[in-house]
């Protein structure tokens, strides 16, 4: 895909009539495998960032991912950069003091970067990659990539102004033109010049032309097709020009160009071309036709690589951290060997005792008062042979650990400079599991999602389980730390998960809608008043050896709300 002015200023036009006033639920960057997505709630937009994409998709509505952050905004605008291969898309927050949020799409050849930011000044908040020509400090004011080239205004190159260039720079005129003149790229220069191919290229059977003369075609002006001697005719290509400035007669074409299919908002005469519906069209059937190298899977293969990467990660935290307390072994094996020998002053039911060891000096050990002295000398033995076996077996794990998460680092490398084929990150990889699968079913299908999805009047998601057994995998599985969760108080009922990332309190509202869910999909419906629990994801537990859906909440709050049972049709369960 290349991107020019004209490109980005036509795709611009079509999401503004595609997706302006649409209602945007949540914003997510996937940094592996450098796609930025937001979500709405007819439509999902899609900018593939990798270095084999560079496409806008708009397709149709999915469920943000896990990481993805809330956007309860509308979409109040979408402008192109004028001259820049840049889209700026504004929104307007539908609650809350923030400031309204923007998204960026830099679209500048192995530049290509999406910037979240907020305020009118769009200040940086995230951005996709870093790129070190421009770092855009987070917190900053973002700023344009202009090249000063002439033409920025409209007004600043007239017909004498053009034909003055076109006489100064003689047979460079091309080089010349996209250097000081807006608008131009390798793509259409050779349109506005009358040429049918770019200066210096070879005719058919000839060279093979390389870069931008590879790529670049004449656009066929249907006003005023090309004539014999047009490329030296100055107020034909001056026409030309300005026709491209304005952006007139836009007519989408899926161009076959020897670097690939290239979507343009005109046609080229020279090449196998096909009209489209749209530009965004051009580009699915562009990322389509990329595969494996397309947007889907190069996602999905830079996101299993990620995800085996931190779980080998924690994988190794937990061995070495379990390695470093098998040093114990020896104390608790010299404490339960001290207290067996000390049973006769030892009351039972103490939770402690003091005695003295067997180097002279006391020490003061800590009992179970619900188990005798002997029962617990023998868990401590239990305990410090179990360590004694982890002592001498974890060293070997470790260090198959290490070498499999280096071999996946390098894979990852390779990956991200297109090196690793798909197949090839299939041979290494564990076998893909989707959560939530049924190992019974015939190669572990998908099972229905474990709780029904609801959107909150402040555009918040809100998941209610399906059962006990649910309940356990929405609680556990399917939210994130910083989500709220609610139950209703001493009732059987469903597990009810408020999506939210925020340290601050979350709406009113839309806390109390899902604490309605709560109390209306639990046996105390019927009640004119019911309790409902809620507190942070992170301070639940699950109690050891508990059946599933039972739960201990900590640092919990308490709302009381009125069953409603058309609440869930009003919020599309």
């Amino acid at each position: 895909m290349i991107w020019d002015p004209c490109l980005a200023q036509a795709v611009a036009a079509e999401l503004r009539g595609r997706l302006l006033g649409g209602r945007a639920t949540a914003v997510c960057f996937h940094r592996d495998a450098r796609v930025a997505r937001v979500h709405f709630r007819d439509a999902t937009l899609e900018a593939d960032l990798s270095p084999r994409g560079g496409t806008v998709v708009v397709g149709p509505a999915t469920e943000p991912d896990e990481g993805a952050e809330p956007l309860p905004a509308v979409l109040a605008g979408v402008e192109a950069v004028w001259d820049e291969r840049v889209i700026v898309m504004r929104f307007r927050r539908v609650r809350g003091r923030k400031p309204n949020p923007g998204l960026i799409l830099e679209l500048a050849t192995n530049r290509w970067n999406a910037i979240l930011a907020e305020g009118p000044e769009l200040r940086v908040r995230k951005r996709l990659r870093f790129v070190r020509s421009r770092p855009l400090p987070v917190g900053q004011p973002w700023t344009a990539p202009g090249d000063g080239r002439a033409g920025r205004k409209r007004e600043s190159v007239d017909l004498e102004g053009w034909e003055k260039l076109l006489g100064d720079s003689g047979a460079g005129r091309r080089a010349v033109l996209l250097r000081r003149v807006a608008c131009l790229s390798g793509v259409n220069v050779g349109h506005v010049l009358g040429a049918s191919r770019p200066e210096g290229a070879a005719e058919s059977g000839g060279t093979r032309e390389s870069g931008d003369a590879a790529r670049a075609r004449a656009v066929p002006d249907s006003a005023s097709p090309s004539q014999p001697g047009a490329a030296t005719d100055g107020e034909a290509s001056f026409r030309r020009w300005r026709r491209m400035v304005d952006m007139a007669g836009v007519e989408p074409h899926l161009l076959r160009l020897p670097s690939g299919l290239q979507p343009y908002p005109w046609p080229l005469g020279t090449v196998d071309e096909e009209p489209v519906d749209s530009l965004l069209e051009g580009m699915r059937r562009v990322r389509e036709a990329a595969v494996p190298g397309s947007a889907v899977a190069e996602d999905r293969l830079a996101s299993r690589l990620a995800s085996e990467v931190r779980r080998l990660t924690r994988k190794l935290k937990h061995l070495r951290r379990q390695l470093e307390t098998t040093g114990l072994a020896d104390l608790l094996r010299e404490e339960g060997a001290l207290i067996l020998s000390s049973l006769h002053f030892i009351d039972t039911g103490a939770a402690e005792v003091t005695l003295t060891g067997f180097d002279g000096v006391e020490r003061t050990l800590q009992l179970d008062p619900g188990r005798r002295p002997q029962e617990h000398a023998e868990g401590l033995f239990r305990r410090a042979s179990r360590l004694d076996r982890a002592r001498a077996e974890l060293p070997d794990r470790i260090r198959a650990a290490e070498q499999t998460l280096a071999g996946l680092d390098a894979l990852r490398a390779r990956h991200a400079r297109g090196e690793v084929t798909a197949q090839e990150a299939e041979s290494i990889l564990p076998p893909a599991r989707t959560r939530g699968s049924d190992p019974s079913r015939p190669g572990g299908a998908p099972a229905s999602p474990p709780y029904h999805v609801f959107t909150s009047s402040g555009g918040l998601q809100i998941r209610v389980g399906r059962g006990a057994r649910r309940n356990h995998e929405l609680t556990f599985h399917h939210s994130r730390p910083a989500d709220i969760w609610l139950h209703a108080r001493h009732a059987a009922g469903a597990h009810v998960i408020l999506r939210w990332t925020s340290d601050e309190r979350p709406p009113a509202a839309d806390l109390e809608e899902a604490a309605v869910l709560a109390a209306t999909y639990s046996r105390a419906r019927g009640s004119a008043h019911v309790p409902v629990d809620w507190t942070r994801r992170k301070w639940v537990r699950k109690p050891r050896g508990a059946p599933p859906g039972v739960v201990i909440p900590e640092r919990v709050q308490t709302l009381f709300v009125t069953p409603d049972a058309t609440l869930a049709e009003r919020l599309g369960g």
